[in-house]
């Protein structure tokens, strides 16, 4: 072989691995590009447009996967005293794990209207009537323009006498104050028990609950509270959470909540969009309660007609209520105060 044949030959080689290296890097370019254009499409699957901006979805996806069950509002249930009894599997670690539960909606306000994309979670699947009545109360652990409130001894102490008088207005008028103290007697748990209480930033509820013989008091609130009362403690939901992953909570006797649940998800008080935002707060009471302990709750009732007036509150019937008390058994009905909210108790 001459000397230029085999140059040749080098040549036309040189020739072919240089095709074979641009037609790799050519196809890894297209994988580079095609995994780009996933990302970008995914990310705009994600993300919703609303009358408040973008909205995404993921979240929500996220605590749906951890609330598995208990968030699907199509189970069937047995008949109760008062309306459906619904069981669920409820995953406890994994809704406390779950931050995206407490997180805060992050926009400039509070949203005026339901998402598209979660119109059926909301109405469950259109057996819920929808209306508007709307309230921008950024207040979730906040506060900046308003100061910490401060629970005192004397404060408290002051309120329980007018309770047991049967005078406490709290935040409702007399007759809501004297539904709740009635329940109180019926709940098992609460006297001389370890009592969370749900959602308070005047301690009126906490006034009811030490009146009916409770020996401590835990107050879950969206803000931050100073308590000086040696029985009442405060924690924010960020608190609660980490305590019971810490396995330094601890469990409780009884729950009561108070015109407080209703509002959960509705991203009034700043807390980001979740149609199941109520039934998981309740959930996580339940997961803290002692076998043979109780859940007395007050929401604004109506067993023929559930509704949602966005983003203010819920009211609950027979539709949605049996799935906001999952797991939980109905116990007493108290008597009605002045409106509509009506007091229940349940027994775990």
């Amino acid at each position: 072989m001459s000397r230029r044949t085999f140059k040749r030959i080098i040549q036309i080689l040189a020739l072919i691995i240089i095709g074979l290296i641009a037609w790799k890097c050519f196809n890894n370019c297209n994988d580079i590009v095609s995994e780009k254009n996933y990302f970008f499409e995914r990310k705009s699957r994600d993300l919703v447009e609303t009358s408040f901006g973008l909205f995404n979805i993921t979240p929500l996806e996220k605590i749906r996967r951890d609330c598995g069950e208990l968030c699907d509002t199509s189970r069937l249930g047995t008949p109760g005293p008062f309306f459906d009894h619904i069981t669920a599997k409820i995953k406890c670690e994994a809704l406390f794990k779950n931050s995206l539960i407490d997180r805060e909606h992050g926009q400039v306000e509070a949203p005026k209207e339901i998402p598209k994309v979660l119109w059926n979670e909301y109405t469950m699947n259109g057996r819920v009537e929808i209306f508007n009545y709307y309230f921008d109360e950024h207040s979730l652990g906040k506060r900046k323009h308003i100061a910490i409130p401060v629970w005192t001894q004397s404060g408290i102490d002051e309120l329980i006498q007018l309770a047991r008088q049967g005078k406490l207005s709290g935040n409702y008028g007399i007759n809501n104050t004297n539904a709740l103290r009635d329940a109180l007697k019926h709940a098992p748990g609460v006297k001389d028990g370890r009592v969370l209480v749900i959602g308070s930033v005047k301690p009126w509820a906490e006034a009811c609950v030490l009146e009916a013989g409770a020996r401590e008091i835990v107050t879950l609130e969206y803000g931050k509270i100073v308590s000086e009362i040696p029985n009442v403690k405060t924690m924010v939901p960020y608190e609660f959470r980490m305590a019971f992953l810490n396995n330094t909570l601890g469990e409780f006797d009884a729950v009561v909540t108070y015109s407080s649940i209703e509002h959960s998800g509705l991203g009034r008080y700043g807390d980001a969009l979740n149609p199941w935002g109520d039934i998981i707060a309740i959930a996580r009471g339940w997961c803290v309660t002692k076998d043979g302990g109780s859940l007395t709750i007050g929401v604004e009732y109506n067993n023929n007609l559930d509704y949602i007036r966005f983003n203010a509150d819920r009211c609950y019937g027979k539709i949605r209520y049996p799935y906001l008390t999952t797991n939980w058994k109905q116990f007493y009905r108290g008597f009605s105060g002045k409106g509509i909210q009506r007091v229940h108790v349940f027994t775990k």
